[in-house]
């Protein structure tokens, strides 16, 4: 009977237990809720979390990841909804350091990229994801630049960034946009879409005034979620082919888990 009992206090105790335990615990970073309405402190606090001191001879923060010493500075800052549901997107640039102290320096070598999404609670910022904190990202040492970094939604409470990117060669240059949003509570890639072909270097003197064999600027058309990832729509600029497409639906693929751009890599084909 007192066996009986004992058990059965146990699990009324376990189930109350569950019952006022959060189903999902904030993760709290040592960045106070108030720098949000101050850049400086907000980008110290943000650069000192996520990699470590500052290096008044580098000018940069310095951290350590997959055993690289990486120099890392503030790039891309912005945010998204309003009260409870302001989310704060940050972007954060650098390189690995060398062992002569530089950055790598060729064509194929990328700089270092670190993307976390943020939001307030209370009085202090918590953590909602982050990607890798050291992903290849650019050419020549270098992330894209600030300018190449756009925050977009992409339907319900799911926000990222499209960064855009380009590549020449043999007097042609490719245009494309990288896409990163939260999968599974990291932020991830989630493909890539080409979006222009052209010449490379100056249009000048071009007798039809048309630089790009194929132009076109992507945006997401969050409408469209249904609970998932919105459509990526790619609306045409300009072209050299008059029949190519006004509009092309880039589709989210639950079996890759990435943007689908087939439709828009056969106009650029044909």
């Amino acid at each position: 009977m007192f066996r009986a009992t004992f058990l059965w206090l146990g699990l009324c105790l376990g189930a109350a237990l569950i019952a006022l335990t959060p189903a999902r615990a904030e993760v709290l970073t040592a960045i106070p809720a108030s720098a949000v309405d101050d850049p400086k402190a907000f980008w110290r606090a943000t650069m000192k979390e996520f990699y470590g001191p500052y290096d008044n001879s580098r000018k940069c923060w310095m951290g350590t990841r997959d055993g690289q010493a990486l120099c890392m500075r503030p790039h891309h800052l912005a945010e998204a909804g309003e009260g409870e549901r302001r989310i704060i997107l940050v972007a954060m640039a650098g390189y690995a350091v060398e062992s002569n102290g530089g950055r790598a320096d060729c064509h194929a070598c990328g700089g270092k990229l670190g993307l976390v999404m943020l939001k307030p609670v209370g009085d202090r910022i918590a953590l909602i994801a982050t990607n890798s904190l050291a992903a290849e990202a650019g050419s020549w040492g270098r992330v894209p630049s600030e300018e190449a970094f756009r925050q977009v939604h992409f339907g319900d409470d799911k926000f990222g960034w499209l960064m855009h990117t380009n590549y020449m060669a043999q007097g042609h240059v490719m245009e494309g946009v990288i896409v990163y949003g939260v999968l599974e509570g990291k932020i991830m890639d989630l493909g890539y879409v080409p979006t222009a072909i052209g010449m490379a270097g100056s249009c000048d003197g071009l007798q039809d005034g048309v630089c790009y064999s194929y132009n076109y600027e992507v945006d997401t058309f969050p409408d469209e979620a249904n609970g998932g990832f919105a459509p990526l729509l790619a609306r045409k600029v300009e072209s050299r082919t008059l029949d190519a497409p006004d509009v092309v639906s880039i589709p989210f693929s639950k079996d890759t888990m990435k943007y689908d751009p087939a439709d828009l890599e056969a106009v650029f084909d044909g």
